[in-house]
């Protein structure tokens, strides 16, 4: 049984979380990429900030987890694993979706495209790139941070909506 506490704990827990992981993305998405596609040499900056936030980004996920999944288990609404026969089952299989899509997004932008952003620095540097492939990755790197950042958005509506119910 879940007591009253330990629900407000969760309920704190995870709003700071959602607050600092989601304000972090649209942060990203909506300043400091566009600033570092803008102004040249800055991607040794952009990928100095990414460090640095992954690993916050990375423990709002794991806590927004299990906070999450104490507050799902004492929801009245919860009908059990895998049962969408109401409304707030629906929006919150939704928004699970979305976070997902928010996750694989990040893991790419992370684990491929900055790899090649990084590349393409130190061969634009070194005279082997051209500064159009650099600002090809620039783009496409923007165009997924705002993805992600509508992809935050859609979280946020399920939210309100299983919230509502």
């Amino acid at each position: 049984m879940v007591t009253p506490q330990l629900l407000a704990t969760c309920y704190l827990v995870h709003l700071v979380a959602t607050v600092v992981w989601i304000g972090g993305i649209v942060f990203m998405a909506l300043v400091v990429t566009p600033v570092a596609a803008s102004e040249p040499g800055c991607s040794r900056f952009l990928t100095a900030i990414q460090r640095r936030f992954t690993p916050i980004a990375n423990l709002c996920l794991a806590a927004l987890i299990v906070t999450g999944m104490v507050q799902l288990t004492a929801n009245t609404n919860y009908a059990g694993f895998l049962n969408f026969s109401n409304l707030w089952a629906k929006a919150i299989l939704l928004k699970h979706l979305a976070v997902g899509g928010m996750i694989a997004t990040a893991l790419y932008m992370s684990l491929a495209l900055q790899p090649d952003i990084n590349r393409t620095a130190m061969l634009l540097a070194a005279g082997k790139a051209t500064p159009e492939e650099t600002a090809a990755l620039a783009r496409r790197q923007s165009q997924l941070a705002q993805i992600n950042v509508v992809l935050a958005m859609v979280v946020l509506v399920f939210t309100a909506v299983a919230r509502a119910q």
